[in-house]
């Protein structure tokens, strides 16, 4: 990592306090002390889904103007991602696809328009997942679609810490196991 970790949080769950939230509360409470970031809930947020309109090949830029700006601002400064959901439909939350997909942009200035201006600088992630169940396949189709967003954002190292059985709000808290994964997993990419 650089000399200052300069982070961003994005807390993409629609319940406030739910296990995907508080997970991401405790990543922003271990952070605060080394460097400067940013938390983002991202239930507050105006955030559109893609048109699907390719105009941001044309420029990098995608045409809406709405709350994900604040992301696209903050993006090229970072060099540690924390994003956090819990999973429905065996598959990340609206939210946090909605970003995801909202990011074509980088995706056009890489592979389409050849730019490495945002790219340029190497950052690394940490993925945060929670289900309520205990099926041995819930997590494929998030890491899927974190794998390529680790492509597109040039995330070089990422680590996806994975939690099953956490159905009811604040589950994560009961096993202070859980909290010393997320531990491992910062100290493991060298961020603590």
């Amino acid at each position: 990592m650089e000399n200052s970790l300069k982070y961003l949080i994005l807390s993409t769950s629609p319940r406030i306090g739910g296990n995907s939230d508080t997970a991401a509360r405790y990543v922003e409470t271990l952070l605060k002390a080394k460097g400067d970031g940013v938390f983002i809930n991202t239930f507050h947020k105006k955030i559109n889904p893609c048109f699907g309109c390719n105009l941001c090949s044309r420029d990098g830029r995608c045409v809406q103007k709405d709350d994900l700006t604040e992301i696209y601002e903050l993006l090229p400064q970072i060099n540690f991602l924390v994003m956090a959901s819990p999973i429905y439909a065996m598959g990340l939350c609206a939210q946090a696809k909605a970003i995801i997909d909202r990011l074509q942009p980088y995706w056009a200035q890489k592979y389409v328009l050849k730019q490495a201006e945002m790219l340029q600088k190497r950052r690394k992630g940490l993925y945060l997942l929670t289900a309520g169940t205990n099926f041995n396949n819930v997590f494929t189709g998030a890491e899927i679609t974190l794998r390529y967003l680790s492509n597109v954002l040039e995330v070089e190292e990422f680590k996806i810490v994975g939690f099953k059985n956490l159905e009811e709000k604040g589950e994560i808290q009961k096993d202070p196991g859980n909290f010393n994964r997320i531990l491992e997993a910062l100290k493991q990419m060298g961020v603590l």
